[in-house]
């Protein structure tokens, strides 16, 4: 009779832990189960091909900063009804814990008849040392706050931005009156390089058509010349006091190449320098071509 009360005694009491043990979820894991993994606070643990009936788990996601262990799924394999899986883990304060409450069914269904995963978290440190104190957030003090900053920041931009163009414009202006200066050159600057080609005898047939022109179109102008046939206008420059020394000598040095010196150059161009060729000079060399 006792052996049959024994009997039935049994499968209740099992029930009944079964019962605690499914409506209490275990946070940590239980002191009589060994740690599967056991391992130092902030180390990478592994705990692989490990595996776990019914269907497939994932981890659930972490909605406390404070969460003592965190875990990763690296891999899981099907393993006949059964799912076997490559955990990876790390834990941030020392304890035993159940890797089992950071898990749940990716169909949704409970996570009865799953054993615990019990773990190790050991610390490095003694016993006797502090956690040290959270750090506070000081803030900076910024004077009139963020927009002033930014409209003070977008001025400076605008300024800038304005500088740049104003120094491109003045550049222009100074790369322009530069070029202005060397497109206004005297006569005198003009005749140089021909009356030395001419010096050297190295001068061609449109060198000297732009020096005759050059002397032509200013002494027509000066002396009056425009209604006067091409072949007298030659004779009268000839004659003539001033136009006839740098006439006379470029006749000689065409004859007579390398017959000049620098310094007989720069003095029969001497009168010529101060005469500014301009647009009106043109203007009449064109007429008369007309």
């Amino acid at each position: 009779m006792g052996f049959c009360r024994l009997r039935w005694a049994i499968p209740i009491v099992a029930c009944q832990m079964f019962a605690l043990e499914t409506v209490n979820p275990i946070h940590a894991a239980e002191p009589a189960l060994a740690p599967l993994v056991s391992g130092n606070v902030g180390m990478p643990l592994t705990l692989e091909q490990y595996v776990i009936s019914g269907p497939e788990l994932e981890v659930l996601p972490i909605t406390d900063e404070k969460q003592p262990v965190v875990l990763r799924i690296e891999s899981v394999w099907p393993h006949g009804t059964d799912f076997r899986y490559d955990f990876s883990f790390y834990g941030l304060e020392p304890g035993s814990f159940d890797l089992r409450t950071l898990l749940k069914r990716k169909d949704g269904s409970t996570m009865e008849g799953i054993h615990p995963i019990p773990i190790e978290i050991k610390s490095i440190l003694k016993d006797e040392k502090a956690e040290p104190a959270p750090l506070k957030h000081h803030p900076i003090p910024v004077p009139g706050g963020y927009k002033g900053w930014m409209k003070v920041v977008g001025t400076l931009w605008v300024l800038g931005l304005a500088g740049i163009l104003w120094s491109m414009r003045k550049q222009k202006k100074i790369e322009g009156a530069i070029i202005d200066k060397n497109i206004k050159l005297s006569l005198g600057e003009k005749l140089e390089p021909l009356v030395k080609l001419a010096a050297s005898g190295a001068m061609s047939g449109k060198e000297k058509a732009e020096l005759e022109r050059l002397l032509l179109t200013y002494w027509n102008k000066r002396l009056k010349l425009e209604n006067t046939k091409p072949s007298e206008r030659i004779q009268a420059l000839k004659k003539h006091s001033e136009a006839g020394v740098l006439i006379g000598a470029i006749e000689k040095w065409l004859h007579s190449p390398d017959s000049a010196s620098e310094t007989e150059i720069q003095n029969i161009l001497k009168p010529y320098r101060d005469i500014q060729w301009d647009e009106e000079f043109d203007r009449h060399s064109a007429e008369e071509k007309e």
